[in-house]
């Protein structure tokens, strides 16, 4: 897939998502609002804040997943297939500077179906990783240097492209 500027995260929209699955790591950019990985529980924390929800058992936006797990997730990942991002695209858009502010480069999400892990770097209060399946861990920190190097973009020839960006 060949990234156009419509593709490109956008603040509060669309986000940066490392996907680990079956061993394989894949990134995507997507609407913000596929990575509730247990809908339920995001449903169930507005009724407890006393929000009325409309269709609570409307899950068509995604798919008709309810809650995104090990178990789903390759049915997930064949629907939004389209919105992969190959590293080298996304070095380019970097290089480019393809984007409205360098923070919407920033990754907000890393999901390990393979072990059952969410960590989340999503700069305003969204919290994924309190709507996380059953047996499922949680979190909310920077895992950007956990990432394989291979993978990050950000870095060319010892460069960190974030650092260009500002």
């Amino acid at each position: 897939m060949i990234l156009q500027k419509s593709d490109m995260p956008k603040y509060a929209e669309t986000i940066i998502v490392l996907v680990k699955y079956n061993t394989t790591y894949r990134w995507y950019i997507t609407d913000k609002e596929l990575w509730f990985l247990d809908l339920r529980k995001r449903i169930a924390a507005y009724i407890n804040r006393g929000f009325q929800i409309q269709n609570s058992e409307d899950f068509s936006e995604r798919f008709d997943i309810d809650i995104l797990n090990e178990n789903t997730a390759g049915d997930f990942l064949n629907k939004i297939i389209d919105l992969e991002a190959l590293t080298k695209e996304l070095t380019r858009m970097l290089e480019q500077k393809m984007y409205s502010h360098i923070s919407d480069m920033v990754p907000s999400l890393y999901v390990d179906f393979d072990k059952k892990k969410l960590i989340s770097y999503y700069p305003e209060p969204a919290s994924y990783e309190d709507c996380i399946p059953f047996g499922w861990i949680g979190k909310y920190e920077n895992f950007l240097d956990s990432i394989p190097v291979h993978l990050k973009f950000w870095i060319k020839q010892d460069v960190n492209l974030f650092l260009q960006g500002e």
